[in-house]
Parts: structure tokens; C-alpha cells; sequence
């Protein structure tokens, strides 16, 4: 049974990259597309029902366990990647961009949330087991308003236009997305009541002020201590093991695990940053999510050619692209951008990638959403991320003007880990 394991991690982890890098796919879509193909080719849906003995001999329930406790720890270290990409200083100095910002998250959220209304009137059926119609709804918009930073940042260095104007707005509106984002889910996750049943309710204020002390702490020896290559490492494991104890104390409280991980790479000091996501971002990416991806595609049970999950992957992924290029392309068409521009942007803004499957998994673990909706917006995720790069090269301008109102969107500590991340 090892044995089997270690085959399928070669696999898992080659396959995915070989098809991105050296059968030119990079130039068409970012990894995380390609990884979440592999995943759901090989899980029940697809290789399940074209070779159903071969899919049984290759994850029987053991190699299944090894997967989940390997996507676990991927899952807890990218969103720990993914707070860490977040730099609030930078967020607090935009100007500009709050119009494009409140309509390329807002418009999908509500637009989405309306979608989630009409689907549990068309099919009650779809409503998970611990929601409310209304917690259904707003996780539809959840979902439809999904834009992923670090898928973005790596679409944009592979077509050329991540340091242009055009580039660098999209970035901007990203990081506001995802910070929306995760707060909208916390909040969504707490009102589902899916924490632990004998969780005080003083232990999540109790947990945010002890996660603001350790930020402070971590301040307070950043500026005391400089860096060098021996205590990388250690502030590499501190991190790390900090991610895990948040990831299960979160759990705890109600917010969720994956909240946990994106909090402590969120309290991260700004100039400890670069080393860490240096050494974790890279490793996670191309090493540990593709477990992740799996996982989800052994999840992924729902007949994919079913005329239901069909017809709500199509109304989702229209309303998801619709609503983007309203709420991120007319404020900027307001704004005086040229009308190429302005499209292209609402195109990036609909890149999805590994942040849709991850909220997925979050509230289909939360029994907010069913396996169908699962399934279904798994399909919209790739379909939204894959389109996103041939849009954006056929709107591209021959040259992007700066934009300059706009301060600079990232941080030292976070664009160039980005351009090393080609996968996001």
C-alpha cells in the first residue's frame, strides 16, 4: 500500500506540470487548471465511471485517508501563502480604485447570491444540510464573487502585462476581493454554527486578540533582530507550526481551519514575508496542492454529464463572467479607462483557479452546499480561470499605460513571490 501511494504522488505531482510546461499549456492556462483537471480525471466522475476496477485497485480507502491528510496540510500552508500575499498597509493606501473595487465584489455577490434564490426555488434539493435558504444564497454569491490572487498574479507574468497599469489594477482589486472574501466566509461560517459543539463563546474574541498579540510579538522581534540565512529556517518552522495550532484553534471557534492558516500568514510582519514565501510558496504550490486537487476529485462523485449539474455550471459561470465585467469593467469605463482596458479587466477579475475549489470545499465540508453544487462550480472555476488568458491577449493594448493615480499595489514582499509562483 506505500508503494501505491508513492506511484500516485509521482503522479499527481509530474503530470499536472509536464502538460503546463512542456506541452505548452502554460501559455493557455495557469497550473491550478490543469491540476484540478488531473484531480477530477482521476476521481470517481470521470476514471471512476470509464475503468470503475481500475479506480477502486488504484485509491482504495487507505491510499484515500493518505491523500486527505496530505491535502490537509496543503491546504493549511497555501492559505497561510495566501495571508501572507495580503499586505494591509498597501490595501489601506489605494485611492481610486473604491468604486471598481465595492462594484467587482459586490455586483457578483449579489448577482450570485439571486442565482442561489431562483436555484433552491428550481431545486430544493441543492440546499446543504446545515443552511439556511438565505446561508445558501450568500454562498452562492461567495462564490461567484471568487477572485484568486495568486492565480491572477501568475497569469499576468505569464502574458506579460503583471508590472503594466492594467496589471497592477487588476492585482490591486484582486487583494481587496480576497479580503472581502475571507471575511464574508468567517462570517458566513460562524452563522452556520459548523464549530465545535462545546466552544465557549468568549474563545473567538479570545482567539483574534491572542492572534493580534502574536502579531505584535512577531513585530516587535522582526525590528529587533535582523534576518539571516540560519534563523530563515527557524522562522520558516515557526511559521509553519504557527499555521497548524491557528488552523486548529480557528477550527475550534467556528471560523474554520482554512481561516486559521490564512490568519497567521496575515499577521506575518511585512519584512519577514519574502524569505518565508521564498521557501513555503513554491513547495506548496507544485508539491503539496496537487494532494489538494485529488482530493477534491475523489470528492467529486456527481454524474458531471447530468442535465442538472449541467445546467448550473452554465447559469453560474454566466453570472459569474456577466457580473464581473458590470461591477469591475462599467466603474472603470466611468472612470475614463479606454473600453479594451476596462474589459480586460473585468476578464481578470473573473480568474478563479484554486480559491473557488478551496471556498468549495470549506462549505461543502460546513454542509452549506451539496455535491452537486460542488461539482457543478468546480466546472465554472476551470471554465472562468481557462478562459481568462485568451480574452485578455485578444484585448490586449499594444502598450499599457501606467496608471498614475494609482500608489504602487504590492509590497516588496509580495509581487516578486508571485512571478515566482507561475502556477498560482
Amino acid at each position: 500500500m506505500p508503494s501505491l501511494f508513492l506511484l500516485e504522488a509521482a503522479l499527481l505531482i509530474g503530470l499536472p506540470f509536464a502538460l503546463w510546461r512542456w506541452a505548452g499549456l502554460h501559455a493557455l492556462a495557469p497550473l491550478a487548471v490543469l491540476q484540478i483537471m488531473v484531480g477530477l480525471a482521476l476521481g470517481p466522475s470521470i476514471l471512476g465511471e470509464l475503468a470503475p476496477d481500475l479506480h477502486a485497485s488504484l485509491f482504495p480507502p487507505p491510499v484515500v485517508a493518505k491523500i486527505g491528510s496530505v491535502a490537509s496540510i496543503a491546504v493549511v500552508l497555501y492559505a497561510c501563502v495566501t495571508g501572507m500575499h495580503l499586505d494591509v498597509g498597501a490595501l489601506r493606501r489605494m485611492r481610486g480604485l473604491h468604486w471598481q473595487a465595492a462594484g467587482s465584489f459586490l455586483v457578483p455577490l449579489a448577482l450570485g447570491s439571486l442565482l442561489g434564490l431562483a436555484l433552491l426555488q428550481l431545486d430544493p434539493a441543492a440546499l446543504g444540510p446545515a443552511a439556511a435558504p438565505w446561508q445558501f444564497a450568500l454562498a452562492i454569491g461567495t462564490l461567484t464573487a471568487v477572485t484568486a490572487l495568486p492565480v491572477l498574479a501568475a497569469l499576468l507574468k505569464e502574458i506579460g502585462l503583471l508590472h503594466t497599469g492594467l496589471g497592477q489594477q487588476a492585482v490591486g482589486l484582486a487583494a481587496l476581493n480576497d479580503a472581502a472574501l475571507w471575511i464574508l466566509l468567517s462570517v458566513l461560517l460562524l452563522l452556520s454554527g459548523t464549530g465545535s459543539e462545546d466552544a465557549h463563546p468568549l474563545y473567538l474574541p479570545l482567539f483574534l486578540l491572542g492572534m493580534l498579540g502574536l502579531r505584535a510579538l512577531l513585530a516587535w522581534a522582526s525590528a529587533r533582530r535582523p534576518l539571516c540565512a540560519a534563523s530563515e529556517e527557524g522562522l520558516l518552522v515557526l511559521i509553519c507550526a504557527l499555521a497548524f495550532a491557528a488552523a486548529f484553534l480557528a477550527d475550534r471557534v467556528g471560523l474554520g481551519y482554512v481561516f486559521g492558516g490564512f490568519l497567521a500568514g496575515l499577521i506575518v510582519p511585512a519584512r519577514l514575508r519574502p524569505p518565508l514565501l521564498a521557501r513555503l510558496e513554491w513547495p506548496t504550490t507544485f508539491l503539496l496542492m496537487p494532494f489538494f486537487f485529488m482530493a477534491t476529485g475523489l470528492r467529486t462523485e456527481a454524474d458531471l454529464l447530468a442535465p442538472s449539474l449541467l445546467w448550473l455550471m452554465a447559469a453560474a459561470t454566466a453570472v459569474a463572467i456577466l457580473s464581473k465585467l458590470l461591477g469591475a469593467a462599467v466603474p472603470a469605463l466611468l472612470a475614463g479607462q479606454p473600453w479594451r482596458h476596462a474589459l480586460a479587466l473585468g476578464i481578470l477579475l473573473q480568474t478563479k483557479g484554486l480559491m473557488e475549489v478551496l471556498v468549495l470545499t470549506i462549505l461543502l465540508d460546513a454542509g452549506i452546499i451539496t455535491d452537486v453544487v460542488f461539482s457543478a462550480l468546480v466546472m465554472m472555476a476551470i471554465i472562468c480561470t481557462a478562459t481568462a488568458t485568451p480574452l485578455v491577449r485578444l484585448l490586449q493594448p499594444p502598450v499599457a499605460a501606467p496608471q498614475a493615480a494609482l500608489p504602487p499595489v504590492a509590497a516588496a514582499d509580495e509581487l516578486p513571490a508571485a512571478e515566482r509562483a507561475h502556477a498560482g
